[in-house]
């Protein structure tokens, strides 16, 4: 019998297009003869629709055509999906929720929230760790209490940056130039931005205000982006990689990433050495656990010059399944994407921690 996905994409964020793209890969990748797939698109305004599984369809947005309304029941005595209109409504009990989310209200724990009342098996953290992942400020604090390193910040929170130069004002006593300004609690590098004088901070400050009312700002430190992949198998943590971000000139920004692919390169085996390499594996999976992360995540780090220091950047709870991806690049190494959504898949299948 065929394992029944409920795979969820799109959604109410501002990384919509990445989910569309995400979640295309993924279909693409699904064995036909393993899985049922129910694919449930999320649209921009928050409807749910039973999408055409058709990754080409989803990948451009066109995906809506024809759906039909479907509800996610929190009920115990009434589980599963509920599909259709009225008398014609279907119900329908899937094996496991596959979110193919990012960014706000797919990440940060609401949906994992609505995911753990249905009673669902699901895979990635539960809503706590989510949130506390999707927060940049807070997941940093922690991780400096036992010992990983991180960048010099100042956190700006709604009252702060409703007096822009009373907030510009902190940010340069605390961190001065270069900064860098990031919203806290957004993904893709949506907002961010550097900042070398006063009117561009203040520019820095209102573009990431508007995508989130907490925001960060970091030392700006001249620094390799190295990201680690880490991941569950047999209930024991695997950490593959590191894998490099090389930029060819300026910020690796969004259009960057999903727009203007040649404007970086991805390094699978980037030059490090070998101690360095060593300490960035434990302390990705310090950070994993310490965290509360389940199924999977990336972590992130900056290393800096010969000596290779290094410093905790984010971690990413439903990393990214595009083309130019870097989880799936890294932990499907010497096997194929198909193989890795199994081993995802079955982690969490087995994982009785939801229920």
């Amino acid at each position: 019998m065929k394992i029944c996905l409920a795979l969820f994409f799109g959604g109410e964020s501002s990384e919509y297009e990445v989910s569309l793209a995400s979640a295309a890969s993924v279909l693409r990748a699904l064995r036909p003869a393993r899985y049922e797939i129910l694919p449930v698109g999320i649209t921009r305004d928050g409807h749910w629709l039973l999408s055409d599984p058709d990754p080409e369809k989803i990948r451009s947005d066109r995906w809506q055509s024809g759906a039909l309304p479907v509800l996610l029941s929190p009920d115990k005595a009434r589980p599963g999906l509920f599909i259709g209109h009225g008398a014609d409504m279907r119900q329908v009990l899937p094996d496991l929720l596959l979110p193919i989310l990012h960014g706000g209200a797919g990440e940060d724990g609401r949906m994992q929230g609505l995911f753990s009342l249905s009673g669902i098996r699901f895979l990635g953290c539960n809503c706590e760790s989510a949130a506390l992942c999707m927060n940049k400020a807070l997941a940093k604090a922690l991780c400096e209490r036992i010992g990983i390193p991180v960048l010099p910040a100042v956190t700006l929170t709604r009252e702060k940056l409703a007096q822009p130069e009373h907030a510009a004002d902190e940010a340069e006593a605390h961190i001065g130039y270069p900064a860098f300004v990031k919203p806290a609690r957004a993904g893709s590098s949506l907002g961010a931005g550097r900042a070398d004088n006063r009117s561009e901070l203040l520019l820095r400050l209102r573009e990431a205000a508007e995508v989130d009312d907490c925001v960060l700002v970091e030392e700006c430190v001249r620094a390799r982006e190295i990201e680690l992949a880490v991941y569950e198998r047999n209930s024991e943590l695997c950490v593959a990689g590191p894998g490099e971000i090389r930029v060819r000139s300026g910020f690796y920004g969004y259009r960057e990433k999903y727009r203007d692919t040649a404007a970086a390169e991805l390094l699978s085996h980037p030059q490090l050495q070998p101690n360095t390499v060593e300490a960035l594996r434990s302390a990705a999976a310090r950070i994993f656990r310490l965290l509360g992360c389940r199924g999977l995540a990336r972590v992130d780090f900056f290393v800096c010059g010969d000596t290779e220091r290094f410093f905790f950047n984010e971690i990413n709870t439903l990393p990214g399944f595009t083309d130019i991806s870097m989880f799936p690049r890294l932990a499907a190494e010497g096997s194929s994407l198909s193989d890795l959504l199994d081993l995802l898949i079955d982690e969490a299948l087995r994982d009785d921690r939801r229920l």
